[in-house]
């Protein structure tokens, strides 16, 4: 099971007490997702799709308990090998549905029975009708990644009004979501991690919040770890790459004119380095007597090299 599925089923589970909540769920699955056609007889028919039988379930018992509908159901099987179960829930244009989108704030007849879309703020009066709202638009059309893979959350409608007025009621929740166009739809997405905790929290996901927060401690942890890892083999290699330079300039020295041309303090650094010649530049430094830190040993054996630089040039003279 996909995590966007285990999402979806766990909130298709959240049982609704109050009515104002139940209206804008469902005003939001019909926004996001629902497809409308004026019929003949002047009532306008609607048609929801999904692939999540638990979200069909929850919308036909919200429909069926609160407004006496009964939408009828479709379900069809793509002719490829695996593909997904689609769920047609189907209202066709009467009265009662006329009455359902109009009190879902979706429409208002007029004399001639013409359908006028409302903002969604005239059924969104409290914080947990906004939640509804949010929880809504995410069973209908929401998906979100694998935290193990990577984090990001989209919902997407072919309404751009819908999906920019979404992204403004989640940006007020300070979650950062963005809209862009995609094909012939519009998508609403979040791609910050703590973002997308806080959404699962909001529509009331928190066994999968629990799961996303598990996942994303260890990849992080893991992320941390190889951070290190990194950063010491860059720093081993580093000092890997720097001893050989400088065991190559004391041999150089050493086989042209001697170590004795040296002076004293750069002849007794040179002969540690050679008989330590994978050990950093702060261990090399406490061998001395007295000791020496990074910066002194590091200038001493620059000096070395530019010694060593120096011989180089008066022989091929």
């Amino acid at each position: 099971m996909s995590f966007s599925s285990q999402v979806k089923n766990e909130i298709s589970r959240i049982e609704l007490q109050d009515n104002g909540c139940v209206l804008c769920e469902i005003s939001s699955v019909l926004r996001m997702g629902g497809h409308f056609e004026i019929q003949e007889n002047g009532y306008i028919s609607s048609r929801i799709s999904t692939e999540n039988a638990a979200f069909a379930r929850r919308v036909i018992k919200n429909i069926v308990h609160n407004f006496n509908l009964h939408p009828g159901l479709i379900v069809s099987k793509g002719k490829k090998l695996k593909a997904h179960t689609l769920y047609s829930l189907e209202m066709i244009g009467t009265h009662a549905t006329s009455v359902l989108l109009g009190d879902a704030g979706l429409l208002r007849l007029d004399k001639n029975r013409t359908g006028v879309f409302n903002p969604p703020e005239e059924i969104m009066g409290q914080e947990c009708c906004l939640k509804s709202y949010i929880r809504g638009a995410f069973m209908v059309t929401g998906s979100v990644s694998d935290p193990e893979k990577s984090y990001h959350l989209e919902i997407a409608s072919g309404n751009e009004k819908e999906i920019i007025k979404l992204a403004e009621i989640l940006n007020e929740l300070d979650l950062k979501a963005k809209v862009i166009e995609r094909k012939r739809s519009f998508v609403c997405y979040i791609k910050e991690a703590e973002s997308i905790a806080d959404f699962l929290n909001i529509i009331g996901a928190h066994h999968s919040l629990m799961t996303y927060e598990n996942i994303r401690i260890v990849k992080e942890i893991r992320n941390n770890v190889n951070r290190v890892v990194n950063f010491e083999s860059a720093n081993l290699d580093k000092t890997v790459n720097a001893s050989s330079r400088h065991v190559e300039s004391i041999n150089y020295i050493i086989n042209k004119v001697g170590l004795e041309s040296l002076d004293e303090n750069l002849q007794e650094i040179a002969s540690l380095r050679i008989e330590n010649p994978e050990i950093s530049l702060n261990e090399l430094g406490q061998l001395l007597n007295p000791p020496l830190g990074k910066s002194g040993v590091n200038h001493r054996l620059k000096r070395i090299e530019e010694a060593a630089e120096r011989i180089r040039s008066r022989l091929h003279e």
